[in-house]
């Protein structure tokens, strides 16, 4: 029996969620001196969660193996330049490219052993400690998100909600009923938009197990860097995704049976696919566009879900920061004030500048900065880059520089990857601290993407700083060829956004991490994503040149890696569901 810890309070009318929020991110940004739990907190490895839902009893299929794979190479659309060729056909999804996002963005690709000095991976030679591999970025390898498929009418399956089981490459039926038209109600869609659509849920317990209150920051990362997957996935096939961040999430949750406490739909993304023959929506006539209040109905999915932990615990402050998103149906503030309250202008004093008399944004003189070449080509699929992806660890080796070319391309994949196409300007910055590339002076600088530079800036060597600021011991900092400071203005964004305008920075940092991943996988340099570093060190050493309401959200790492490096890396089959398996608890 699971035995859950009493759950916390449901924010109601009068409780002001930007102010949950703002003291949910001021916990997070002095974590490194101030731990986040009232009582000390320890995983219990022993009682962890799956790393998948399993919906017992549920009737599935398996999705196809051999798939279209996408024709456009990962620099034309990882770098946002698409030339002239597109794919021949309508762009527009179909069961096999669904299955082929599907597998490689969340699926388990391969079975992974390798050896590095990360002295947190006890018994690294044994078998049993190998780990799945997956296409999309997570935090800590725990990959919280669940996704379901609203499939409607003209989708290929019957109409219903499908939830895709990772291990098996199989999708299961979990609601029979046709949703779509409830979808579009509660995304704010009009009736001619979309029969098919994914919602990504988080579980928050596959992440608190292991992280406890940090887990909300966490996730809410996790869910970019799927989104930024499935982006590039359909971009390479010609296709346009645009993900949904501001939605009825009581209602979408309501479909699915969720407690939003433990798990909650935080992404809607429609599917353009072909329609049907008759262009008849589902439901059409009670359909139209703006957030409605959702009619009292019963669950869709009412299948038994299968909960590996006897007990699982619910962590009062990372709840009440969720809960509070969810309860906000106000609807996002106008893409220009967002904007302007997301801004980093550096503050440029010293030789060559002028003030900060200019546009807003940008230096007001480039006469000191870094130009930076072309990017280094990034040749090759998008299957290819999402199967090659890996974290580094401990392997990074400072003896072959990096070259600016290569620098160029991992600058501009993580400037292109902060368009999530959810309606705003972009809302992050990157700093980046040099430390071994070929041409490029050691130190600060702010990158500046209509430029293609680096803007220098006052601010510490950054060795031994780096060393000192990372809080773990899983990389040596010194060894990376440049570290990489997702920044932004988080306060200022929450206070013009509201409690969602955390989880739209944090998806947007966690979508710039996906890119420069993908674009280190297609160099074959090595690249790592940390949150483990004191954020309070790092605003004080750059907020005299980008200002005190900046804050870094994340920590990427890139540089080439030691030779020979020992590792086995066995691609998997993703196996279909049989009767000796069917139904089981997997």
């Amino acid at each position: 029996m699971v035995h859950r810890v009493p759950d916390s309070p449901e924010p109601g009318p009068a409780t002001d969620g930007a102010a949950t929020v703002t003291r949910y991110l001021d916990a997070v940004l002095r974590r490194a001196s101030v731990p986040m739990e009232t009582e000390p907190f320890e995983p219990d490895w022993q009682d962890r969660p799956r790393s998948h839902k399993v919906y017992r009893g549920a009737p599935g299929f398996p999705l196809p193996e051999r798939v279209p794979q996408p024709p456009l190479e990962l620099g034309e659309v990882l770098l946002d330049r698409r030339p002239g060729r597109r794919p021949d056909g309508e762009a527009v999804f179909t069961l096999p490219l669904l299955a082929g996002m599907l597998r490689h963005s969340y699926g388990w690709l391969s079975r992974r052993l390798q050896i590095d000095p990360n002295p947190g991976r006890r018994g690294q030679a044994a078998y049993s400690n190998a780990e799945w591999a997956r296409g999309s970025a997570a935090g800590g390898g725990l990959y919280p998100c669940e996704l379901y498929w609203v499939c409607g009418r003209g989708g290929g399956p019957l109409p219903g909600v499908y939830h895709y089981e990772q291990p098996t490459h199989s999708l299961r039926r979990v609601a029979t009923a046709p949703l779509s038209s409830q979808v579009r109600a509660a995304s704010g869609l009009g009736a001619d938009t979309a029969e098919q659509f994914l919602l990504v849920t988080t579980r928050w317990w596959q992440n608190a197990f292991k992280y406890g209150e940090f887990s909300y920051h966490c996730v809410t990362m996790d869910l970019g860097c799927l989104l930024r997957t499935w982006q590039t996935w359909a971009a390479a096939c010609g296709i346009e995704l645009r993900p949904l961040l501001c939605h009825d999430e009581p209602r979408l949750d309501h479909l699915l049976g969720l407690d939003p406490g433990t798990e909650s739909v935080l992404a809607v993304v429609p599917l353009p696919w072909r329609r049907p023959a008759d262009d008849v929506p589902e439901e059409g006539a009670h359909d139209g566009p703006g957030l409605r209040p959702a009619p009292p109905r019963p669950p869709a999915v009412t299948a038994d879900v299968a909960e590996r932990s006897s007990t699982v615990r619910r962590f009062p402050a990372a709840e009440a920061a969720h809960l509070a998103a969810v309860h906000d149906l106000r609807p996002l503030p106008a893409p220009g004030t967002l904007a302007e309250a997301a801004r980093v202008t550096p503050a440029r004093t010293g030789p060559g500048t002028r003030g900060t008399s200019g546009t807003p944004g940008r230096p007001d003189s480039l006469a000191a900065t870094v130009p930076l070449p072309e990017p280094a080509p990034l040749s090759g699929g998008v299957a290819a880059a999402l199967t090659d992806r890996r974290s580094s660890f401990g392997r990074f080796c400072a003896h072959r520089p990096l070259g600016t070319e290569e620098l160029s391309a991992l600058l501009s994949a993580a400037a292109a990857g902060r368009r999530l196409g959810t309606g705003q300007a972009p809302l992050t910055r990157a700093a980046v601290f040099v430390q071994h590339v070929a041409g490029v002076p050691a130190g600060p600088y702010l990158h500046d993407p209509a430029a293609h530079a680096l803007v220098p800036l006052p601010g510490p060597a950054p060795h031994p700083f780096l060393q000192r600021a990372y809080t773990l011991t899983n990389y040596n900092l010194e060894q990376a060829a440049v570290a990489l400071f997702v920044l932004a203005r988080p306060h200022a964004v929450i206070a013009a956004a509201g409690p969602r305008g955390y989880r739209l920075l944090n998806a947007e940092a966690g979508a710039v991490a996906q890119a420069v991943y993908l674009a280190a996988a297609a160099l074959g340099t090595g690249c790592g994503a940390a949150l483990g570093f004191d954020y309070e060190a790092v605003h004080t050493a750059l907020a005299p040149a980008v200002g005190t309401g900046t804050w870094p959200l994340l920590l990427l790492m890139a540089g080439h890696e030691r030779p020979g490096r020992a590792r086995f890396d066995a691609p998997v089959t993703p196996r279909s569901p049989s009767p000796r398996t069917e139904g089981t608890d997997l």
